[in-house]
């Protein structure tokens, strides 16, 4: 009978390595697929076995004043821009693949989801690159100051229509979908407080500014409270509803830690949003600080989207990755970039597996790990990244990636065929594996897949 994981006794104490619980590659890698899109064999020796504050002070101290991403943009300035919103669509991969700073991606990659924003409608490009830059800066700030910030978005105001709400002629879809997906869930607000909170948000421009002669200055009531509210009044009153911090909990919960948290880890989480003023760094820091999120009950809990997927094993195995290649693999798996399927965003988890898309995911492993025809790489790092850590033997090269795709955690028979498989050639003749450094090994890239079919890999 399978075990059933329970969360565990002390979820929100603080997470402390011992002899049974070390900070070890299982913990380590499973810190950098949830805060980022997973290891690579640098920032497993780099972490394994030192206090977890340092991973953590990696991830979380990052110069907002400074972006080393961006420099590299500069550098490409004519030859890289952004009319099509492919380019855009292949630059926020690239950002994945090659930043220093996972977590400010996959923040970033957190509230395009949550906000679902879609370049479907919003048809200027530079829209959509000016939101998931404010969502890279404002991602672990305050949550009210960057519901302000998208409230004045130029792609959100085309995308829920704000740019035409104006006094006299509200537009409500804004105003339903902050309290309905962005602050508050379903059942949180009744349809007069629909229509009363869009006559808040009156007057904004698509540039973001707001026109005085196009607001409503009238009182307005809203969760039975009435007064001449505009826009950053709205966002206080619903930020002050009981509902908003235990919705902003789940979703942080939901993606960061398990896809079914439990009341009570809400609630804690809720409050700690409270009392530090809707600080999402300190609050995402804590939970991912917790004994709830190095336990058993959460590792390998989510199914990794397609995006997660492909970055994952990218940054995993290294080379010169072709863009394009990566765009096309995570819209074939369901996850196009700026393009959410609908305003509430992809809903994750099972959704992401179906008999299509689970051929796909293993397609995408062989086409990474063959590496022919220029198909994934101009240059592949394979070979070298095994050389590097002394991965010789048909052994040694089965616990190396062991290692890098699955924490080391594989079944001793598992392991054992996979080290047989090592040692046999053509027609089953029985050989001894040699690392070939001057061309490809087919034998390392039918490893490498094989690894990346297996059911433990597409979790994340």
């Amino acid at each position: 009978m399978a075990v059933v994981l329970q969360p565990p006794a002390d979820p929100f104490g603080v997470y402390s390595p011992t002899a049974d619980r070390p900070f070890d590659d299982r913990r380590v890698g499973h810190l950098l697929r949830r805060a980022g899109f997973g290891p690579t064999t640098e920032w497993l020796k780099q972490f394994t076995g030192q206090p977890p504050a340092a991973a953590l002070d990696w991830l979380f101290n990052y110069s907002l004043d400074e972006d080393p991403m961006n420099d590299k943009l500069e550098v490409l300035q004519g030859l890289v821009t952004f009319q099509k919103v492919e380019m855009l669509q292949e630059w926020c991969l690239f950002r994945m693949v090659y930043t220093p700073r996972p977590l400010q991606e996959k923040i970033a990659l957190f509230w395009h989801n949550h906000f679902a924003t879609s370049a479907a409608k919003v048809d200027q490009t530079n829209y959509m690159h000016k939101q998931m830059e404010m969502f890279r800066k404002l991602g672990l700030g305050s949550f009210r100051e960057l519901l302000v910030s998208v409230t004045h978005d130029q792609a959100m105001l085309v995308w829920l229509d704000g740019r035409t709400n104006k006094k006299g002629k509200a537009n409500e879809n804004y105003a339903r979908e902050i309290m309905e997906l962005f602050a508050l869930g379903v059942g949180n607000y009744t349809e007069q407080d629909v229509q009363e909170l869009a006559r808040a948000f009156t007057g904004i421009a698509e540039n973001g500014k707001l026109i005085p002669n196009q607001f409503d200055k009238g009182d307005k009531t809203v969760f039975g409270k009435t007064g001449p509210l505009d826009a950053e009044g709205a966002i206080d009153l619903i930020l002050s509803q009981p509902a908003a911090p235990k919705h902003l909990a789940h979703k942080l919960l939901k993606e960061f830690v398990h896809p079914h948290p439990t009341d009570d880890q809400v609630n804690h989480y809720a409050e700690r949003l409270l009392a530090t003023k809707w600080d999402i760094k300190t609050t995402l820091r804590e939970m991912l600080s917790s004994n709830l999120f190095f336990s058993d009950w959460a590792y390998r809990a989510k199914i990794k989207s397609p995006i997660q997927v492909v970055v994952g094993a990218t940054v995993a195995v290294g080379g010169k990755a072709n863009m394009p290649f990566l765009r096309e693999s995570t819209a074939k798996m369901g996850q196009e970039i700026l393009f959410p399927p609908n305003v509430k965003g992809w809903d994750g988890e099972e959704t992401w597996i179906n008999s299509n898309t689970i051929l796909v995911r293993f397609n995408f492993g062989l086409s990474l790990s063959t590496q022919r025809a220029d198909e994934f790489v101009k240059k592949s790092q394979i070979e070298k990244g095994l050389l590097a850590a002394n991965a010789t033997t048909g052994e040694q090269a089965v616990d190396y990636f062991a290692r890098l795709l699955l924490d080391g955690k594989i079944q001793p028979k598992m392991k054992q065929e996979l080290i047989d498989y090592m040692k046999v050639a053509d027609k089953g003749k029985k050989v001894v594996f040699e690392l070939k450094t001057d061309k490809p090994n087919d034998k390392i890239r039918g490893l490498m897949h094989l690894l990346m079919s297996t059911p433990e890999y597409q979790l994340a």
